[in-house]
C-alpha cells in the first residue's frame, strides 16, 4: 500500500487539530452555562432517618452515612454469593448532561483517572436470605458523574433556576432512599481495611489534597473501590466477602508498600452507605499483619500512589477493654479525631460493635495484639 501524499497527510492533522480546538471551545462555551453549588452543610437526616431497615447514622467533621446493621451481621456470619454481570453501567442520559461540565471543573484540581470499577447492582440480603449479589463494571468517571454530583445543585449561570436537584439522584417516588437495585447511579463499591500490626500499632494514610476520596484527610490503612481483578482473582463462585477482602488488601498493599507474605488474616466487619458520596456502598475490614511498624514506616511511598498518599502512619490504640461503640474516634490519638475521614470514622465505628460481641471468632485475636 502506498503512502498518501504529504500534502494530503498534512491537511487531514491540520483537519482534525480545528475540529478538536472547535469542540473544545464549545465544551467551554457550554461549561459556563451552568454552575455547581455544593450542598456542604446537608446532613441527610430526614433520608437517613426514613432507610429501609435497621441501621445507625454516623457522622464526623466532614460527612455523613449510615451503617446498615442487618447486612453488617449477615456478612459476618454467613457466606453471601456473588456475581459480576458482563453488562456494564451505563450513565443515564439526565446525567450525561452535565457530566463533561462537572468531570472538567475538578479534574483540574483532583488526582484520578478513569479506571475500571466494580458497581453494586442489587441490595444486600439480611438474615436468611440467600439470593445472589450482583456487581457490574463501570468507570471511575461514572462514578465521578453519579454519585458525586448527587452532592451538588445544578444552576444556570447568572440567574438562579434551579436546573437539577442533586439530592433527587437519591431519592424514590416517595422521597425515600433508592435501594441499589433501581438506582441510577453507579454506586461504585467502596473498600477499607484497618491494619494492625505484630506490635500493636495501627496504620493509618494521610491521603494528599488532590485525593479524590478524602482529601487532605486521614484514612484507613488501605482504601479505595473495588476493581474487576478483585472478583477475578477468586473466579470459582466468589463470596461477596472474599471479593470486598480482596480488593481492602490490594488497597493495603498499594498504600502501605505491602507484600502479600506479610498479611496474616483479614476479615469483613460490616456495611454502609456514605451519603456525602452520593450514598455509595462502604465495606470495611480488619486486618492482621506480620510486620511490625517500624518496618513499615521505613519504607518510601510507592511512586505510583504519591498523587494519593501523603504519607504513612502508625499510632497506639487505647487497650480494648476501653474502646466505647460510641464514640469509636477515641481509638485515635485526640490530634487526629478532626481529620479522621468518615471511611475512617466508619471502619472504627464497626470495629468496637465487633468487639462487643464475645461470639465474634476474631474477638481474641485482635485483643491480644492490641493489648500485649
Amino acid at each position: 500500500m502506498r503512502n498518501p501524499p504529504l500534502a494530503l497527510s498534512v491537511a487531514a492533522a491540520t483537519a482534525g487539530a480545528l475540529v478538536s480546538a472547535l469542540e473544545i471551545r464549545s465544551n467551554r462555551r457550554r461549561a459556563r452555562q451552568f454552575r455547581f453549588h455544593p450542598r456542604d452543610g446537608d446532613d441527610y437526616r430526614d433520608i437517613t432517618e426514613l432507610a429501609a431497615g435497621p441501621q445507625r447514622v454516623l457522622e464526623n467533621a466532614h460527612s455523613t452515612g449510615i451503617v446498615g446493621i442487618a447486612e453488617s451481621a449477615r456478612l459476618r456470619h454467613l457466606r453471601i454469593r456473588c456475581e459480576v454481570t458482563p453488562t456494564s453501567y451505563l450513565l443515564g442520559r439526565d446525567l450525561r448532561r452535565w457530566s463533561f461540565d462537572f468531570l472538567a471543573r475538578h479534574a483540574r484540581t483532583a488526582a484520578m483517572h478513569n479506571a475500571l470499577v466494580l458497581g453494586l447492582a442489587a441490595d444486600l440480603p439480611t438474615g436468611t436470605d440467600d439470593r445472589v449479589v450482583t456487581l457490574r463494571p463501570a468507570q471511575y468517571f461514572d462514578f465521578f458523574c453519579s454519585n458525586l454530583l448527587a452532592a451538588y445543585d445544578v444552576y444556570e449561570a447568572g440567574r438562579n433556576t434551579l436546573a437539577m436537584r442533586g439530592r433527587d439522584l437519591l431519592l424514590d417516588h416517595r422521597r425515600r432512599l433508592r435501594g441499589f437495585a433501581d438506582s441510577r447511579l453507579a454506586n461504585v463499591v467502596g473498600v477499607s481495611t484497618l491494619a494492625f500490626t505484630i506490635d500493636g500499632r495501627l496504620l493509618l494514610v494521610a491521603q494528599t489534597r488532590d485525593n479524590v476520596g478524602s482529601p487532605g484527610l486521614i484514612a484507613p490503612s488501605g482504601s479505595g473501590s473495588l476493581e474487576p481483578q478483585d472478583a477475578s482473582a477468586t473466579p470459582n463462585a466468589p463470596s461477596l466477602q472474599e471479593v470486598v477482602i480482596g480488593g481492602a488488601l490490594r488497597e493495603l498493599r498499594e498504600e502501605c508498600h505491602l507484600e502479600p507474605n506479610e498479611i496474616a488474616e483479614s476479615t469483613v466487619l460490616g456495611f454502609g452507605r456514605w451519603m456525602s458520596r452520593g450514598g455509595i456502598p462502604e465495606f470495611c475490614t480488619v486486618t492482621l499483619l506480620k510486620v511490625t511498624a517500624e518496618q513499615v514506616l521505613r519504607r518510601t511511598v510507592r511512586w505510583a500512589e504519591r498523587p494519593y498518599v501523603g504519607e504513612v502512619l502508625a499510632v497506639h490504640v487505647p487497650p480494648s477493654s476501653e474502646w466505647d461503640p460510641d464514640a469509636p474516634l477515641t481509638l485515635l490519638p485526640a490530634e487526629n479525631r478532626h481529620s479522621a475521614s468518615w471511611p475512617l470514622a466508619f471502619s472504627l465505628s464497626c470495629l468496637t460493635d465487633c468487639m462487643t460481641d464475645e461470639t465474634w471468632p476474631q474477638r481474641a485475636a485482635i485483643a491480644a495484639i492490641v493489648d500485649q
